[in-house]
């Protein structure tokens, strides 16, 4: 390639649609705000306001339109698409209604390393022997409690202690320091120079 030549790997159709960003969605119908489309450092992205969601992988910040983008919207205000670069989390194996202890919704997940229960507050693991959608609330409720007996629940943050306040040191008595009262040294009186005999 000839120095200074740039690459031909950008079309300029794709140059031009680039040069376009970011690019007006709309006004919000119910939030009166602007929503606008670009592509940040983390991929491209909708934002509204001080709010941004980024856009799954089938969605084209050239091509959204006001519906999905509202859509997206809600459910990013509603605690949905958490997940890094707005991957939404993966749905529950398995919803088995409300726990009676923490009031939160009991849900078998599928986590990192494997299967498990979940109250809102304390995990358990499925039993190994039993597919995690075949487990029933009584069950899921026992694990749970055993897990909790065995403090697995979150750990509440313990305020910090505060510190004792160092005692203060007393001061050690001065000691008296001993006066030598040195005497000033006489000074010798001028010897009288002998008057001379006429």
């Amino acid at each position: 390639m000839p120095k200074g030549q740039a690459p031909t790997d950008v079309t300029l159709e794709t140059a031009i649609k680039l040069l376009s960003l970011p690019r007006e969605v709309g006004m919000h119908p119910s939030e009166n705000e602007l929503i606008v489309a670009n592509i940040g450092r983390f991929g491209p992205y909708i934002k509204m306001g001080n709010l941004y969601v980024n856009l799954p992988g089938a969605d084209d910040v050239h091509e959204i339109q006001m519906n999905r983008a509202v859509a997206l919207i809600e459910e990013k205000k509603a605690g949905g698409a958490k997940g890094r670069f707005g991957r939404a989390p993966a749905p529950p194996i398995k919803e088995l209604g409300e726990s009676p202890v923490t009031g939160k919704p009991i849900r078998v997940l599928n986590g990192r390393y494997g299967p498990y229960i979940t109250d809102g507050e304390t995990n358990a693991n499925t039993p190994k022997d039993k597919k995690p959608e075949d487990i029933e609330v009584d069950e899921a409720l026992s694990l749970l409690a055993a897990r909790l007996e065995a403090g697995g629940g979150k750990k509440k943050k313990k305020a910090p202690a505060k510190k004792a306040a160092a005692p203060k040191k007393e001061a050690a008595p001065k000691k008296a320091v001993a006066k030598t009262a040195k005497k000033p040294a006489a000074k010798k009186a001028p010897a009288k120079k002998a008057a001379k005999k006429a």
